[in-house]
């Protein structure tokens, strides 16, 4: 689910929501949002995604190292 930080122009007050969270917002404040708030997406990561990334790039590591000291005994 996507993430949104919501922060009020003129007081800097910072609100994080949901995408359901924010459209139920802008729905309330519909007239004045656009004057009063800025949008900002929050890319939230979760660590079983890093995990399997550096699993990856390591295993691809080592891969490339093999088959370099392969083709330097041809």
């Amino acid at each position: 689910m996507q993430h949104f930080k919501i922060v009020n122009i003129h007081t800097n007050k910072e609100i994080n929501l949901n995408y359901t969270e924010l459209q139920d917002f802008m729905r309330i404040n519909r007239k004045d949002f656009f004057y009063n708030y800025t949008i900002q997406r929050i890319e939230r990561t979760n660590i079983l995604k890093n995990i399997i990334a550096f699993l990856i790039v390591s295993f691809g590591s080592i891969g490339l190292l093999m088959l370099g000291a392969l083709l330097d005994k041809i």
